[in-house]
């Protein structure tokens, strides 16, 4: 562990499992930006393969400029401590986080506390849970930030960005899961969905949008086609759980021969999207930027 004397002011990173973390870390170091990295167990043990190793632990340990700590996620005076001692003002949540059972996480006195303060928000969907514990976080003195703010072009607007066209039936399936999305994340259960030739073969639930995605590619009748629809829920809060999507999830849908995939103008994050309408064009699918006005 690595920790930073006397810094006038600090980001925190919250790092779960993918891309996304890397980007905030390769935006701040860009920008001349102090910051530290907290690496949740069990979630960020991955982002050593998936990020070529910019953003593991074992990269930043060896590099006394970025401090860096791993905790559990029960460990939180361990946390709040790390992030004091580096002089961290703003905290930043970059990265997917599976739910964990609580019932099982191993709770320092401060994590105990925090869990009765959760209360049924442990019950409730990702978002009502992610604001509660920004509240706590706020309570301790932390600012929550949105890790956009630091990153460049990471939106689309509201264009076609591939070769390939929708095609009139596949914006009426786009309009369809759009419908679906915005119920579905008005209750707060997903932001994901996939349509095929008018019928929603699925939603995006806990289990996240590549399991969605190997769920609903059996169900098609022909075998090929579908849309993979992503949505903000229409209580988002910006600093916290946009949709994402990257080059793993075109993989996906291209390996399972999918049509396409809209997302929302402005709303959703593409990491490396120069790989990802590479890929999209690579697998002859689509890439819409799509508004509401689709309803």
């Amino acid at each position: 562990m690595n920790t930073k004397k006397n810094p006038d002011e600090c980001i925190g990173i919250i790092c779960g499992s993918g891309c996304y973390p890397r980007l905030v870390a390769q935006a701040c170091a860009a920008k001349g930006v102090e910051f530290c990295l907290l690496f949740l167990k069990g979630c960020a043990s991955d982002l050593k393969s998936e990020t070529s190793g910019f953003c593991s632990q074992e990269m930043f340990s060896a590099n006394s400029a970025v401090p860096s700590l791993s905790v559990g996620l029960g460990e939180i005076a361990k946390a709040l401590d790390f992030f004091h001692r580096n002089g961290v003002t703003e905290i930043i949540f970059a990265g997917s986080v599976k739910r964990p059972n609580f019932h099982e996480i191993s709770l320092d006195k401060k994590g105990a506390s925090w869990l009765l303060k959760l209360g049924k928000t442990i019950f409730a969907g990702d978002d009502a849970l992610l604001k509660k514990i920004s509240e706590l976080l706020e309570q301790e003195g932390f600012k929550i930030r949105a890790g956009t703010d630091l990153l460049g072009d990471v939106f689309v607007q509201n264009e076609v960005l591939s070769f390939r066209r929708p095609s009139e039936s596949d914006y009426a399936d786009i309009g369809r899961g759009l419908e679906v999305a915005r119920a579905i994340g008005n209750l707060d259960i997903g932001q994901a969905v996939i349509v095929c030739d008018g019928l929603v073969l699925g939603v995006e639930c806990v289990e996240g949008t590549d399991v969605l995605i190997e769920r609903c590619a059996p169900l098609r009748k022909t075998g090929t086609g579908g849309i993979l629809v992503k949505a903000s829920k229409p209580q988002q809060d910006y600093r916290l759980d946009l949709p994402t999507i990257g080059p793993k999830t075109i993989v996906a849908l291209g390996r399972h021969h999918f049509s396409g995939v809209a997302v929302e103008a402005g709303k959703c994050i593409v990491i490396d999207k120069k790989s990802v309408i590479e890929q999209i064009n690579n697998y002859s699918m689509f890439f819409y930027g799509c508004t509401a006005a689709l309803l």
